[in-house]
């Protein structure tokens, strides 16, 4: 029997077509993204109620509105104490406001080293990829995180791209990246990683047709549990660094 210091919660937080996914363990905090601008109430109000009021870190993994649009109301009511964010610019509203707020509160965002180690009370987020190219999806923060034996592996928005230079094998669950795009999750990139468990973080009946019907399958044909927000609401995996428990309904 694994002791309970060792549990770890990784809640998807259902905010439709966006990412926000906050981590637990040990009354230590993470976030990784935090929705889209309609979406800031909903995430802040989320961390409040799991008894949160101080995130260790936040990373944005890159400047798209549907991954950072609530990141402002969070800087704004709730302590942050790191804060990371992708390389290359980005001038929009959404992208201003969320780095003026953290301004307001001394918060002074980062760009990770590749390979950095970041610990969560005992647990830990490893930086696997933090590219510089033209397209935003590809410069996400990718990162392994890691609770006793168990793996996950998050993919912000990276492309086919980022997934060949991905140096990961074996995780335990995917983050599958860009919203089950077919832009993502290629045949040999899921080979290599051969997730048990993998989670979708989309809206019902999106425009763009997330999850695509070819990124489903693949996964399916690896033999992977597959969740996804559209139809399981707000998904937690908790993890006790050796076995899962899911709470959602399997897709």
């Amino acid at each position: 029997m694994e002791k309970l210091s060792s549990n770890a919660e990784i809640h998807f937080i259902d905010t439709g077509n966006s990412d926000a996914i906050l981590i637990i363990k040990d009354n230590k905090a993470a976030l990784i993204d935090g929705g889209d601008n309609d979406d800031e109430a909903l995430v802040s109000s989320y961390i409040k109620k799991q008894g949160i009021s101080e995130l260790e870190y936040v990373f944005a993994t890159h400047p798209h509105a549907d991954h950072i649009g609530g990141l402002d109301r969070v800087a704004k009511e709730i302590k942050i104490n790191n804060l990371y964010v992708s390389n290359g610019e980005a001038d929009t509203k959404s992208y201003r406001d969320f780095i003026n707020e953290a301004a307001n509160k001394g918060l002074y965002p980062s760009v990770p080293l590749l390979g950095s180690k970041f610990d969560l009370a005992g647990s830990t987020f490893e930086v696997l990829s933090v590219a510089n190219t033209n397209d935003p999806n590809n410069n996400s923060i990718v990162l392994l995180y890691t609770n006793g034996n168990d793996k996950i592996l998050l993919m912000g928005d990276a492309e086919k791209e980022i997934e060949q230079k991905l140096n990961i094998r074996d995780v335990d669950l995917l983050k599958v990246g860009h919203h089950g795009s077919h832009s993502s999750s290629s045949k040999p990139f899921i080979d290599k990683i051969n997730p048990e468990y993998a989670v979708i973080l989309v809206g019902e009946d999106n425009k763009y047709g997330h999850p695509h019907a070819e990124v489903v399958d693949r996964l399916q044909a690896m033999g992977s549990n597959i969740y996804a927000t559209a139809e399981s609401g707000t998904i937690m995996v908790a993890t006790d660094g050796v076995n899962y428990t899911v709470n959602g309904k399997e897709a």
